[in-house]
């Protein structure tokens, strides 16, 4: 009687049941697994008669039963003791049911733990519960430290800045994020992601998110613009002018030096980031053609690009035109949209930014902190989306230092930064990019130029370019219209007379006339010098090499990057 009762209980739950006694003889079983055996009464007989499986071996995978259509059960013991008598109870299931609950989530979990996505879920009390391997290896964390922890103790951020308790509380989605929550080694990891909350019965009872790793699309895309880059420069940009206002993009960028390669690429990353970018760089080097490369690269290349020169704004028109107005606010005043918000969810690049009046980046500022701009004359505030991209073409330090840039604003505006660097200082560059020039005014103006005489290169290379690329652009079109139909090579001689003396004269050279213009190249050495001392001595941690150096940790980023100083980390 007692063993009915347990044998039926168990069937409720697995497949096939088996009471053996202590001799392995079939004492109790149900009609699952007499269908097994494909005998209609199996009691009283041996269990090793009935079935080829040894009870004794712990391998699991002994243990499997096929039938001819391809089923498979496994088959599990453990001892039984009911008074005085033992038994062996022996469950029979079939791990290829799929109705079954317990082979679904089995394949389900695989399935988790195996896919490249990275997946990571949350409980209702914001714990981990799970974190796959795609996930450990897209953050540098292992699940074994994290989960069962909070999310908050996990990535060490406060709790009411999670994103998960955000999804959990409001069952609203967050999708097409970009963003680092993990460091390996004081590196922001960057993921791509998107988080959903999961229902039951109408009720939220965790979170979880979707990750995935675009290095490798990210250096395919980088491979393939490179090669493009190189092969055919912009040539074809006049055909490829884009409805968001935009001209350039990262193919049109000049010179393969390693710091131009490594800047593009830098560039690329920071087109995924939604922050705030400051190009700094000076005049010429080409900080628009790498602000529309930006925003061309990154997630919202279809919405506008938007640009304005600060500088060339009078101060008196820069609020409204950025701002907006209504009708009736001033004198002729018209219900007018700003920059802001004709950039909607694309680009709003500031050039020059730094020439704006300070009580106009008081204003600025916080237009970037509250995310709203309030038209002129307005009551209402209107929601902006737009991502921010400035640029200066003087060291932010320095105009702090003058106060002619705010340093609160500053901070908001470098949320990534980007120097590029002058002509001068990427000296391998000048040649491709003369040779680059030479090659639309050929086709612009109907030449046939192929080289380019001793002395002109010996100048090109001594003169130090104060105007950079766009400089260097200047000269060669001025020479290419003087050039006759049939001549294929330029000089000197062929630099027209208007050009002359602001080009040869002795203080615009780097050459042997030139020696007292080696004070800046000596002060850079220095700084160097001093900066890569610090960082050895702080074990390249550069929040204490700053302090050490007596300068923000901003100001450092900006001097590694002025300095070609790559980031390394700590053995």
């Amino acid at each position: 009687m007692v063993l009915d009762a347990i044998g039926s209980l168990l069937s409720e739950y697995v497949k096939g049941v088996l009471v053996l006694d202590c001799a392995r003889t079939v004492v109790w079983c149900n009609a699952i697994s007499q269908e097994l055996t494909g005998s209609p009464d199996i009691l009283g007989r041996p269990f090793q008669d009935l079935f080829p499986v040894d009870l004794d071996q712990p391998d699991p995978a002994r243990r499997i039963l096929k039938n001819l259509s391809g089923r498979k059960y496994a088959m599990r013991s453990r001892p039984l003791v009911l008074g005085r008598d033992e038994y062996v109870l022996v469950t029979i299931d079939e791990i290829t049911d799929f109705a079954s609950r317990d082979v679904q989530l089995h394949c389900l979990q695989q399935v988790v733990d195996t896919i490249n996505d990275g997946i990571l879920i949350s409980d209702y009390e914001g714990r981990i519960v799970l974190y796959n391997r795609s996930q450990e290896n897209l953050e540098g964390l292992a699940a074994k430290d994290i989960v069962g922890k909070y999310l908050w103790e996990s990535y060490q951020y406060k709790p009411e800045l999670s994103e998960h308790r955000d999804v959990y509380r409001t069952c609203v989605p967050i999708t097409d994020r970009y963003s680092a929550h993990a460091f390996k080694n004081g590196i922001p990891q960057y993921v791509s992601y998107s988080t959903f909350p999961i229902t039951k019965d109408g009720e939220t009872i965790a979170v979880y998110s979707i990750s995935r790793n675009e290095n490798r699309l990210q250096a395919l895309l980088h491979e393939t613009l490179e090669l493009k880059r190189r092969l055919y420069g912009d040539a074809q940009a006049e055909t490829r002018y884009q409805n968001n206002g935009t001209r350039y993009h990262f193919s049109d960028v000049l010179g393969g030096s390693r710091e131009i390669v490594g800047l593009v690429k830098d560039a690329e990353t920071i087109a995924l980031v939604d922050s705030p970018v400051l190009i700094t760089g000076e005049t010429g080097t080409g900080k628009e053609v790498f602000a529309q490369s930006i925003h061309n690269f990154g997630r919202h290349r279809e919405e506008p690009f938007v640009d304005i020169n600060c500088s060339a704004i009078p101060d008196n028109l820069l609020e409204s035109i950025l701002f907006g107005t209504v009708k009736g606010s001033y004198t002729g005043a018209v219900n007018q949209a700003g920059l802001f918000e004709q950039a909607r969810g694309g680009t709003l690049f500031l050039d020059e930014i730094h020439s704006m009046p300070v009580p106009m980046q008081t204003k600025l500022l916080r237009v970037l902190q509250e995310k709203k701009v309030r038209r002129v004359g307005s009551l209402e505030s209107v929601q902006v989306a737009c991502r921010i991209i400035s640029a200066m073409n003087e060291e932010p330090e320095q105009l702090i230092r003058e106060g002619k840039l705010r340093q609160d604003l500053y901070y908001r505006l470098a949320g990534v930064s980007l120097n590029i660097p002058p002509l001068r200082e990427r000296r391998l560059d000048i040649m491709p990019i003369t040779t680059f020039f030479i090659n639309r005014y050929n086709a612009k103006l109907n030449r046939v130029v192929k080289n380019v005489a001793k002395d002109l290169v010996d100048f090109i290379f001594t003169y130090r370019w104060p105007g950079n690329i766009r400089e260097l652009e200047h000269v060669i079109e001025n020479i290419m219209i003087r050039a006759s139909g049939e001549q294929e090579e330029i000089g000197l001689a062929d630099i027209p007379d208007s050009l002359r003396h602001v080009l040869l004269g002795p203080s615009r050279r780097d050459g042997p006339a030139a020696r007292p213009a080696a004070l800046p190249s000596q002060l850079r050495d220095l700084e160097r010098e001093r900066i890569l001392a610090s960082l050895e001595r702080n074990r390249w941690n550069f929040t204490q090499a700053a302090r050490d150096l007596g300068i923000i940790r901003q100001s450092l980023d900006y001097r590694m990057k002025k300095l070609g100083i790559g980031k390394k980390t700590a053995p």
